[in-house]
């Protein structure tokens, strides 16, 4: 559980109030008792009780006591317990109660890997199906950019792409229900059913009815089409919605392909039988069977080549990009249940599944591309050829391309002419648009090793290519660029920051040692024990649910409102209460003020009333503790270090109920989720860079998914780097501070003077000692060999006071005398306390300073060595002045 409602301090403004609506108060007795001694486990219910079972630590025998099924558990599974516990306490809240922190049985924690394996099965199969999904879009679109636009008049067997108006000649079928009579029609009669989700539209009937073909014309001429191929061969045309009207809670609609309608088709020139020699239409049928083919038939009202396309390729890059998505979900859940926290395994796994996946899929598409543009050039020289020997009655073999412009220019024919000219310009467009594309890259350089050579141009010398030679790009709609681009940017920024700050909190507590509480140290501190809470009225929170006296309370009121689509669960209350506690270790106790912590602290109990749900989360009295922040001064006596969120550069302060290794893998599994979005951000970004100009080759996608390594490299560099500055300024922070408590020692020196001058007027050492110090405390900065210095002649000046205080019982009860030791030995104290911390981050910081590759880093970016405090100094206990004349 992350960090989440308010933490009000007591007696503040904000401070709780009581809930909103709670189930009714504790009962005074206990539901039931421990008959031994034993660990507590959860078994069945029976009889609509729950079975907990206290197994006995030596003889292994277990005594069942069943719990009634509106009762709370308050023991954790796997605790000891002793005989007279209390097991169970709580109220009657009618419905349900659930144990709190317990992890489940071994079936709960069977199903749950299961169901864990099989998401992450289906995330993996989920992203291969999407990538594979994605290059066919591309590469379907690559087909058609293949393929120039040709007219009617110019029309040979083979692939072709036309845009034409339907003619309003030829057969046609009447409307379902209007008058308008069309080439195709799709009608349906939908019902608006009521439901919770205010009713939606169901079909209750719907058919389609067509012509066999249509005339479809365009400024130079005539071609036929045939729909029956199109609906035999399993496709339908993309038509707009012609007529709608609505009768009660019935609608009908009708989508027509009428006369006069543009059409854009995709598909292929067959040579039909039975045409006329002196017809000037072209001996020739479109039709969708796409086998044997190279293409993927595309019948499209009010569209164009360059607009299928760009749909096609957005597509495609959706289907990528989700793709990329899939594999990082099963990365992270691999990473979880495998219990593997670092970042570098994560990414090295995410990059290795995109980078293979997308080489492995792009190198295939790029081959079967290659290959059909080649094949498909080939198959269009032949069908061009034929055409031009059959339009000028010459023998098979006779015709050749060098030098034909002028031969088809000087026809007479104009329709001979014009075809003939068409023809060139179509096989012409063809071959500029093949070649193109192997020049770029990477198919430059892949082509000759696949046996794929450029075609040579039959375009004369000075002659300009046709317009339609030139492939015009076709972007991904601005909007989706636009959106997308804006979503991607926000995951990329806020994945990589946010899940940046989790794994440095992860490295955190990784890095920094694990201190007991008399071995604690000013600074970034870790330890580990168990909750002790303070006595008295005002030192514990009571869960509102379990009754528990607590140092931390979380409390959540949900409500399920609506039904159907519009359920939703709404939070009516959520407060946070927490006091000052206690750690209790193997030697002695640390005090912590939670105030500014994350605390993870897992649910304690759960009710369920009506539709109401109330969740208790808590630390309590005796739970376990890992706690990661800053070890201060405490402020009042001022002889002790407690634990609380410090002014620290930033450091963490979080405080869980779970081990130190279970808390690790919590923040960093919440870190990989984030890495994880702000990867696909970056990836999203710039695959929709390249989409966004037209280009939609596989080395765009590759190097879209190369972002990875990139980010693995570069993610490796900023951590090192970050956990070095952090090293290097802890040892400042600790420098600086062990500075400020030096100056308040120059504020003390006049009362110094003036006790020596009043009291202490023979006592020449001490008049030295006060000199030495003077001038050791005018500096500005210090270097750790004068704080050496300045700690040893600050221990001659203390020491030297106390024993004479000793000696002079006359100053034991004097108050200026008494407040002035006060105040040395707290700053003396306080230093003493900032000495040990600032060693310790020295030695941290050289450590880490010296690992490989960190020296690299270190001697690059000319990191400084750090010297340690070579000064012994001790805490002493302030002395107790006595008022007494």
């Amino acid at each position: 559980m992350d960090k989440e409602g308010s933490t009000a301090p007591r007696g503040s403004a904000t401070e709780r109030k009581a809930p909103e609506s709670g189930p009714p108060p504790l009962p005074d007795e206990a539901a039931v008792l421990a008959t031994s001694d034993g660990v507590v486990s959860f078994g069945p219910v029976v009889g609509g009780k729950q079975t907990v079972t206290v197994t006995d630590e030596y003889t292994g025998q277990s005594v069942d006591h069943p719990v009634p099924k509106d009762r709370t558990l308050v023991v954790v599974e796997g605790e000891p317990i002793r005989q007279g516990d209390q097991i169970t306490e709580g109220p009657s809240i009618g419905e349900t109660a659930t144990p709190y922190k317990s992890e489940g049985g071994s079936i709960k924690r069977f199903f749950k890997r299961f169901f864990g394996w099989l998401l992450i099965l289906v995330a993996l199969v989920g992203g291969w199906v999407l990538q594979h999904y994605g290059f066919a879009a591309i590469r379907e679109m690559r087909q058609l950019e293949r393929i120039p636009h040709v007219d009617a008049i110019a029309v040979v067997e083979g692939e072709v792409a036309m845009n034409g108006i339907a003619s309003d000649e030829g057969e046609m079928v009447p409307g379902h229900y209007t008058d308008r009579r069309s080439y195709y029609l799709y009608w349906k009669k939908e019902e608006y059913v009521e439901d919770d989700d205010d009713g939606h539209w169901v079909t209750r009937a719907s058919g389609t009815e067509y012509a066999k073909s249509f005339m479809m014309i365009d400024s130079t001429g005539e071609v036929s089409v045939s729909l029956e191929s199109l609906i035999t061969n399993g496709h339908h045309p993309e038509l707009g919605l012609d007529y709608r009207r609505r009768s009660g809670d019935f609608r009908y609609s009708e989508y027509r392909l009428d006369p006069g309608d543009e059409v854009f088709v995709f598909a292929k020139a067959v040579a039909t039988e039975g045409t006329p020699e002196d017809s000037q239409t072209p001996p020739y049928q479109i039709e969708f069977d796409d086998e044997g083919a190279s293409f993927t038939p595309i019948f499209s009202q009010n569209s164009s080549e360059q607009a299928q396309r760009s749909e096609q390729g957005a597509a495609g890059v959706m289907a990528t990009i989700l793709s990329l998505a899939a594999f990082a979900l099963a990365s992270v859940f691999l990473c979880v249940f495998l219990r593997v926290h670092r970042l570098l395994v994560f990414l090295t796994l995410l990059s290795i599944l995109n980078v293979v996946t997308l080489f492995m899929i792009g190198m295939k598409m790029l081959s079967s591309d290659l290959n059909d543009g080649g094949d498909r050039l080939a198959r269009h020289a032949v069908s061009a050829t034929a055409a031009v020997e059959q339009q000028l009655n010459l023998e098979a073999g006779d015709f050749d391309w060098d030098g034909a412009l002028a031969d088809f220019q000087g026809q007479e024919d104009q329709w001979t002419r014009e075809r003939l000219i068409g023809i060139r310009h179509d096989y012409t467009a063809a071959i500029e648009r093949n070649n193109a594309i192997l020049n770029r890259f990477p198919e430059r350089y892949l082509a000759p090793l696949w046996g794929i050579q450029r075609e040579a141009s039959i375009l004369e010398e000075g002659e300009p290519p046709p317009p339609d030679s030139e492939i015009r790009p076709s972007p991904v709609p601005e909007i989706l660029t636009l959106l997308g681009g804006i979503i991607a940017l926000g995951g990329a920024i806020w994945g990589g920051l946010t899940g940046f700050r989790r794994v440095k909190i992860k490295r955190y507590i990784e890095n920094v040692p694990t201190s007991l509480s008399t071995g604690l140290v000013y600074g970034p501190a870790e330890v580990k024990g168990r909750v002790a809470l303070y006595q008295g009225e005002g030192h514990t929170v009571t869960g509102p649910l379990s009754g528990a006296k607590c140092c931390h309370v979380r409390y959540k009121v949900t409500e399920t409102r609506g039904s159907g689509d519009d359920r939703k669960t709404v939070t009516i209350e959520h407060w946070t209460d927490q006091v000052p506690f206690l750690c209790r270790d193997a030697e002695g106790y640390i005090r912590v003020v939670p105030e500014g912590a994350e605390v993870q602290a897992r649910l304690a109990v759960r009710r369920t009333s009506g539709n109401r749900t109330y969740y208790e989360y808590h630390l309590m009295e005796d739970e376990e503790l890992y706690i990661l922040g800053s070890a201060v001064v405490e402020p009042i006596e001022g002889e002790t270090l407690e634990v609380a969120d410090g002014n620290n550069d930033g450091f963490p302060f979080v405080i869980s109920d779970r081990n130190e290794h279970e808390t690790m893998l919590a923040i960093s599994r919440g870190g990989l989720v984030r890495m994880g979005l702000g990867f696909i951000g970056i990836v999203m970004l710039v695959t929709l860079f390249f989409t966004s100009t037209g280009s939609y080759s596989p080395s765009d996608f590759l190097l879209a998914a190369l972002t990875a390594p990139a980010c693995l490299v570069l993610s490796t560099f900023i951590l090192m780097f970050n956990d070095l500055v952090f090293l290097r300024n802890r040892v400042k922070r600790a420098h600086a501070n062990i500075e400020v408590a030096l100056k308040k020692r120059m504020d003390l020196i006049p009362n110094l003077e003036s006790i020596a001058k009043t009291y202490l007027e023979h006592e020449r050492q001490l008049h030295r000692d006060i000199a030495s110090l003077r001038g050791i405390l005018k500096e500005r900065d210090f270097s750790p060999e004068q704080i050496d210095t300045a700690i040893r002649a600050d221990c001659a000046v203390t020491e030297r006071l106390l024993a004479l205080r000793e000696n002079h019982p006359d100053l034991k009860g004097n108050t200026v005398m008494g407040d002035l030791m006060d105040r040395l030995i707290r700053v003396e104290n306080e230093i003493a306390l900032m000495r040990e911390g600032y060693n310790d981050s020295v030695e941290l910081y050289r450590s880490g300073a010296q690992r490989f590759p960190e020296v690299l880093l270190a001697k690059t970016f000319a990191f400084k060595d750090a010297d340690l405090l070579r000064a012994e100094l001790e805490v002493r206990q302030v002395p107790q002045v006595s008022m007494a004349t």
